[in-house]
């Protein structure tokens, strides 16, 4: 008997998944823990595999569809068996991607009706201005045809006609005409720049018509830039929920610390160079970083730690996190027992963390489960930053860049390399002495670096 196969769950959070590729067609022989297609989950493209025995009768979901946890994707069955009722009963039970009521340059609803009131309102008052503004309306025809003159007529905003304007360089208010508004739009002219010659110097299409054959338009004036309505991503999704419940649930607090990372840089040179290190082998600073934070969470335990309803949970673990930014988001793969693995280790496992990270092949047991963050936007040049904690943690650290500037060092005044940590806090776990103990571990670890190599 036929059987429909649905979207799995293929990570603990995971609530709804788009078919990227069918790996089976349709009339394919299938078996339990083949893998059928892969899915892109909230964090990663994954397999999904087949529960049944027989053949892929029909397809439900093409492929770049979205569908909850749940939903029938597929029907597996015996060869030549009759699925269409299962097929209709199937395709019912698919909910209907709901789109957006208002599409790109359409006004809501609400708004149209506003308007279309605003018009009826203002009908009384367009007859009884119509003849007096006749004769400037007629002047006001040179140039343009009346199909463009309509063209232009329609692109004018609900509203007062007459409603003054500013330059572009932000000076006096303006007086046009809407037409001549439209055109200035149109062509790129600056209102400011053009003198009007209607009623009380009203500018009229004939003024910017003049303006633009003096060759006085700049081109790039006005660059009229279009909406884009952007599909929100399941990742993009789950980094809204997820950061939006971190800052709305934990009271945060921040310390913020200066460091001395000359002998921290030092060291770096001095291994890649010692080794013969080239290219990708290298170590990196945030390698070094990442083992003396192990070194630090080991010291001070209770940044280690977890809120839980009815206790705080201190791991005995130390696993930490290195947020990697991909395509459509980011994702913060995990160093396992970071503190009993080397610098060089660490180095190894962060690179191949995040080359499978920007290909979406991450498995969920790799980036899910940590104890700790570490969030560098150092090589972007951003000096100090303060992150969101990744729940369920107690903490995350923002490294910004190595910055070279003049120290004071005994006595004298030197070129010194410092670089800016700033460690977000729970603080319902932990206090701020506990996060100050933290630091001046880690800040030991990196200015006396040495035993970064031998812890």
């Amino acid at each position: 008997m036929a059987k429909i196969a649905e979207m799995t769950q293929l990570s603990p959070t995971m609530a709804e998944g788009k078919i990227v590729r069918w790996l089976k067609q349709k009339g394919d022989p299938v078996s339990p823990g083949e893998i059928i297609a892969e899915v892109e989950t909230d964090k990663a493209v994954m397999e999904m595999e087949a529960f049944e025995t027989g053949i892929l009768l029909e397809i439900l979901a093409p492929e770049g569809t979205l569908l909850p946890v749940g939903a029938p994707v597929a029907i597996i069955g015996k060869q030549g068996e009759d699925v269409s009722a299962l097929v209709e009963t199937a395709k019912k039970s698919i909910p209907a991607k709901k789109e957006s009521s208002v599409t790109q340059g359409q006004a809501p609803t609400s708004v149209q009706s506003a308007a279309s009131t605003t018009s009826s309102a203002n009908t009384v008052k367009n007859l009884t201005t119509k003849a007096s503004n006749a004769s400037s309306q007629n002047t006001e025809s040179n140039g343009l045809t009346t199909h463009e003159e309509r063209s232009l007529k329609t692109q004018i905003p609900f509203g007062s006609e007459d409603s003054p304007i500013r330059s572009a360089r932000g000076g006096r208010s303006i007086k046009a005409s809407p037409l001549a508004k439209n055109l200035a739009l149109q062509k790129g002219v600056d209102l400011g720049e053009v003198i009007g010659s209607g009623p009380g110097g009203r500018i009229i299409k004939r003024d910017v018509l003049a303006y633009q054959e003096s060759g006085s338009v700049k081109k790039s004036t006005f660059v009229k830039r279009q909406d884009r309505k952007l599909e929100i991503t399941g990742m993009r999704k789950t980094i809204a929920s997820r950061l939006a419940h971190s800052t709305s649930t934990i009271p945060h607090f921040y310390l913020t610390l200066e460091l001395d990372a000359t002998p921290l840089d030092t060291l770096r040179n001095s291994y890649n160079k010692d080794l013969k290190l080239e290219g990708s082998s290298k170590i990196s600073l945030n390698d070094l970083i990442i083992k003396a934070c192990s070194l630090s969470l080991k010291e001070v335990p209770g940044v280690n730690s977890s809120w839980r309803e009815d206790h705080i949970l201190e791991h005995g673990r130390i696993d930490i996190g290195v947020a990697v930014s991909i395509e459509g988001g980011l994702i913060t793969p995990y160093i396992r027992n970071a503190d009993q693995k080397s610098v060089s280790e660490i180095s190894r496992e962060i690179k191949e963390l995040a080359s499978r990270a920007r290909e979406r092949k991450l498995k969920p047991a790799e980036y899910t489960d940590g104890t700790f963050t570490v969030s560098n936007l150092g090589m972007f040049g951003i000096s100090s930053f303060t992150a969101v904690i990744n729940e369920p943690e107690a903490a995350i650290l923002a490294v910004g860049a190595l910055v070279e500037k003049p120290v004071l060092k005994e006595g004298s005044i030197v070129v010194g390399k410092t670089l800016n940590v700033t460690l977000s806090c729970d603080h319902r776990v932990v206090d701020g002495a506990t996060g100050a103990r933290f630091l001046s571990s880690f800040r030991d670890y990196t200015e006396y670096p040495l035993r970064l190599l031998t812890g």
